[in-house]
């Protein structure tokens, strides 16, 4: 009885599962801190992503993020009545404290992100000047600081904050306004759910 309490009572450990893939989901809310034009009319709104993840070691597990987000603008003009972030990362997570349940960690990375003003039939805006849509996929990078909470071997619980930063400054296309580099902070709470890239399925036919 002793030896079944001591083992219920013993938390995952990160090693546990390196080499394993996950899948998980992220919801929260995100608000546009750059684009002088943006940042002064933007309203947080939801944002979502999923994460797919390889666990490389105790310490280091890499994510691919597919994800999308929003902000009300609040100019008036529905030509210009909301903003979007659609990103696709890859990016690091370090992980501190082994052995334990709770683990923070930081991370980093970088890929493509898909920006766009929306008018408020939710097709892309157009500038007046060029005809140019107002949409576009450039390259960003993002830095988050979370913390995981390991609920078992195949699942754990994240919370994180982090800062996207878009290279979109575009004065040439754009010459009437939303021309600046873009940016995001963003707050997110998640779950990843863990799965073996190794184990082999027993047949029971011979090798």
């Amino acid at each position: 009885m002793t030896i079944l309490l001591a083992g219920l009572s013993t938390s995952s450990s990160a090693s546990d599962i390196v080499g394993s893939g996950g899948i998980g989901a992220r919801g929260g809310t995100l608000l546009f801190t750059q684009d002088a034009q943006i940042k002064e009319d933007a309203q947080p709104r939801l944002s979502g992503d999923a994460v797919f993840s390889y666990v490389w070691s105790d310490h280091l597990t890499f994510d691919v993020t597919v994800g999308y987000g929003w902000n009300r603008l609040t100019t008036g003009d529905t030509n210009y009545y909301v903003v979007t972030a659609t990103p696709l990362t890859l990016g690091a997570r370090f992980f501190l404290r082994d052995g334990r349940s709770w683990r923070p960690y930081v991370a980093g990375g970088g890929g493509m992100y898909v920006w766009s003003i929306l008018t408020r039939d939710l097709g892309a805006a157009k500038d007046p000047l060029t005809f140019e849509r107002l949409r576009r996929a450039r390259p960003g990078m993002h830095g988050l600081l979370g913390v995981e909470r390991r609920m078992g071997k195949h699942i754990s619980m994240t919370g994180d904050l982090g800062y996207h930063y878009i290279f979109a400054e575009d004065t040439d296309n754009f010459p009437s306004g939303f021309n600046g580099n873009k940016a995001y902070a963003q707050a997110r709470l998640g779950v990843t759910f863990y799965f073996s890239l190794s184990e082999r399925i027993d047949t029971g036919l011979p090798e």
